[in-house]
């Protein structure tokens, strides 16, 4: 399971959908002088789609929640997008009004209030591992063993572990919102985050409890970083920003791996965070070409790369994405 992977694709919404009460969290701990330096000698060009018919354009900007602070990743045709669009649409946005919103606090209390600790739904072996996997984070152990296990692998992949200079004060959809609130122009969430985080929490069979347990008894025990990716390396400088810096150059992967594994737990992430809401995406899309005007969605890059993206699900409606560059 790849913590990179969870942070990146969690990062916009972690601040208030995953705040759990912690003691003494390990990304309190100061970087590694010059572990995480990056240089970039390339003109950054993230991947861009253009979407339109006669009176509508949809700018499609693949995106990276979270950026370390100086990461380069526009030009001028980004800039001028940028000045172009009458509205910009994200995936989730304080302020953007999302009509009869998921109270996804008081669904995920409800759940909580009615499951077993999933501590007590483990192997022996496992809910020892399950403990260590929880204190070697540093959040509260009895918080996190009453979620939902998906909601709790994310909580868990968000927190601990290794520390980047990575923020999502300096991601895509951050540095967007702002420029669009100065220009006084609208924010349009494209989906209620909350009812995604519902259709994840509901997720806490015995097949997905026995896959957890499976990967705890596997476990070393030593670190988390080990545990979301046994084969963790511990990159530095341009290699550990790889990804980054893949994404800026406008280099999409033909095949993409959410990296949990081809299992349950992999599965049920994979459907419900990605292929559901592509096919989800692209019914908007299609209904949003019927109004005029100008449009800049900026979403996750994992949307457009490998296999059901984005694009796929337009396609399948009959509607081709042009790629600009």
């Amino acid at each position: 399971m790849q913590r990179r992977f969870l942070h990146r694709i969690l990062a916009a919404f972690a601040c208030t959908l995953l705040a759990v009460p912690a003691s003494g969290s390990a990304q309190s701990q100061p970087a590694e002088p010059n572990r995480f330096a990056f240089t970039q000698d390339y003109e950054p060009s993230p991947a861009i789609w253009i979407l339109s018919d006669e009176d509508t354009t949809i700018y499609m900007l693949g995106t990276i929640h979270s950026l370390p602070r100086g990461f380069e990743w526009r030009n001028e045709r980004i800039d001028a997008i940028i000045e172009e669009a009458e509205e910009l649409v994200v995936e989730s946005s304080a302020y953007a009004n999302v009509p009869d919103p998921v109270d996804v606090d008081t669904k995920l209390a409800a759940r909580i209030a009615s499951r077993l600790p999933t501590s007590s739904r483990l192997s022996e072996a496992g809910s020892v591992r399950w403990r260590q996997l929880i204190r070697s984070t540093g959040l509260d152990f009895d918080t996190v063993d009453t979620m939902p296990v998906l909601v709790a692998l994310m909580t868990l992949g968000m927190s601990g572990g290794e520390y980047d200079t990575s923020s999502p004060v300096y991601g895509v959809e951050s540095v967007l919102e702002q420029e669009f609130l100065e220009r006084e122009r609208p924010i349009v969430s494209i989906e209620d985050w909350g009812e995604v985080m519902y259709s994840l929490l509901r997720l806490d069979g015995s097949e997905i409890l026995g896959e957890l347990d499976s990967s705890l008894v596997a476990w070393d025990g030593k670190t988390a970083s080990a545990f979301f990716d046994p084969e963790h390396v511990a990159r530095s400088g341009n290699a550990y920003w790889e990804a980054e810096h893949n994404w800026a150059r406008g280099i999409v992967a033909d095949n993409f791996d959410i990296g949990l594994g081809s299992g349950a737990i992999g599965r049920a992430f994979n459907f419900n965070l990605l292929d559901r809401r592509n096919a989800a995406w692209a019914i908007w899309l299609e209904e949003r070409l019927e109004q005029p005007g100008t449009v800049l969605l900026a979403v996750g890059a994992g949307h457009f790369e490998g296999d059901n993206t984005v694009l796929d699900m337009l396609e399948a409606r009959g509607l081709v994405a042009q790629r600009l560059n």
